[in-house]
């Protein structure tokens, strides 16, 4: 009945996707930052 189109809500996801991912990322610099003072 109600289909969205193709394309227009393929992934209604991706703002969570990205955001998860820069998440992901700066968690993982600090973590490596932190490690490396360890040995300092």
């Amino acid at each position: 009945m109600n289909q969205p189109i193709e394309g227009e809500h393929e992934y209604p996801h991706w703002n969570r996707v990205y955001i998860t991912v820069i998440v992901y990322t700066v968690v993982l610099i600090v973590a490596l930052w932190l490690f490396s003072r360890m040995f300092q």
